[in-house]
């Protein structure tokens, strides 16, 4: 195989999760967001396009709000809309409805909201105001329940007092709530596992969202698989709410040395297969989206690996575990063992040498993460094909554009 060599300039999309927060507490607090760099992520389209809706309804009959496939926007919308007078209801395409939604619905019912199933696919929600209170939340399966329930807090007569049980996942994530939550002139008060939000009002302000660091895995994963080479990605900032900026430090044992700048963050790699004595360990509790750009690399070069904190991978928008090593298998050899919370690769191999001299074509089972992720196979082979490429609209829209401008092809 004759892997690409990488030198160039990647300006990457502005993060969806810091944009959909900030629309949300636009929303809440009744003003019209005032916001720099917003995300062109489909997700971050959808949400602004269903507050609208919202906002406009004339309440004489329940409106339908369809998340499609977007996890973060049902979690969030279902806590706005029982909180909005009126009758709602919430569906989505039937993977986001088989998705975890229970305990955050419990909690909202704990706290007086009217939220019943309306279908397999859909709930009718009776909205109402809320006054807040008291809650417990098992907070093991998303955080996205705990930034659901953060973000209405101030606006509860009561407040709210939350209670984590379980062992909490994505833990940056709520952190980042907070802080947007914060520049937005609420203060909350965090103990522990316990969280308290006073009833307060949000101030407009001028937000500006930061640069994705979860879209820069796909060049970590590319620059780690390739013959060497520097990319520049534009705009990257150290200091950031991501918790997925530890993919500086995931890569480093996989050849990738990152230099913060004052344009961005420029990452390099000599080519040479990182020397390992024992597999090397990874965990993804906190940063679960880069599962996919580092398991790809480990088995693109070789690398014998453990991944802890996968337990929320089974549920996102596809299996992310299983689909990603069913979809690899299609052209390496390798064992792999899922325990509970752990997966472990061995001994991967090319099953095939000629492999590189015919197109690989993978599928994405709708998934916009597992799309790039293998899609990064084009550094090592020369014809790689993704079944629904646009998929990736979901969080990076300019993907495809960006890597043909790396590329060169």
């Amino acid at each position: 195989m004759n892997s690409r060599t990488l030198k160039g300039t990647v300006t990457l999309p502005g993060s969806k999760s810091e944009s959909n927060r900030a629309l949300m507490i636009a929303s809440y607090g009744g003003f019209t967001p005032d916001i720099d760099n917003l995300s062109e992520a489909h997700d971050t389209v959808l949400m602004k396009a269903l507050l609208e809706q919202v906002h406009h309804h004339d309440a004489l009959e329940p409106l339908t709000i369809d998340c499609e496939d977007a996890g973060t926007v049902a979690r969030f919308m279902l806590t706005y809309l029982a909180c909005q007078p009126g009758e709602w209801i919430l569906t989505g395409t039937e993977r986001l409805c088989a998705r975890p939604m229970a305990p955050l619905i419990d909690a909202l019912c704990q706290l007086g909201a009217d939220i019943a199933p309306a279908s397999l696919r859909a709930f009718l929600i009776r909205g109402k105001k809320l006054q807040g209170g008291r809650v417990t939340l098992d907070a093991s399966q998303s955080s996205q329940f705990v930034s659901s329930l953060l973000l209405a807090a101030p606006t509860w007569d009561e407040g709210l007092q939350l209670t984590l049980k379980g062992e909490t996942v994505s833990e940056p994530y709520i952190e980042m709530t907070l802080a947007i939550m914060k520049q937005f002139g609420v203060e909350t008060i965090r103990n522990g596992n316990t969280i308290v939000v006073a009833h307060q009002s949000y101030q407009p302000c001028h937000f500006v969202v930061s640069v994705d660091w979860s879209a820069a895995s796909y060049w970590y994963e590319m620059l780690a698989m390739s013959a060497g080479g520097s990319l520049l990605l534009k705009g990257l900032r150290q200091e950031t709410l991501q918790g997925d900026v530890k993919v500086a430090e995931l890569f480093k044992p996989l050849g990738v040395n990152t230099e913060f700048g004052n344009n961005g963050v420029v990452i390099t790699s000599k080519g040479d297969s990182p020397s390992t004595e024992k597999p090397l360990e990874f965990d993804f509790l906190n940063t679960p989206d880069l599962f996919p750009s580092v398991l790809v690399t480990c088995v693109s070069i070789h690398i014998d690996a453990v991944f802890y904190g996968i337990t929320t991978l089974f549920n996102k928008e596809s299996d992310r575990v299983n689909s990603l090593i069913s979809e690899l298998k299609k052209y390496y050899t390798f064992i792999n063992i899922i325990e509970n919370d752990k997966l472990v690769i061995l001994n991967s191999s090319l099953s095939d040498c000629s492999i590189n001299d015919r197109s690989l074509y993978f599928r994405t089972f709708d998934d916009h993460r597992l799309a790039m992720a293998l899609a990064g196979l084009k550094v090592v082979f020369r014809d790689v094909r993704i079944d629904r490429p646009d998929v990736v609209n979901k969080s990076y829209p300019t993907f495809w554009d960006d890597l043909e401008n790396v590329f060169g092809d």
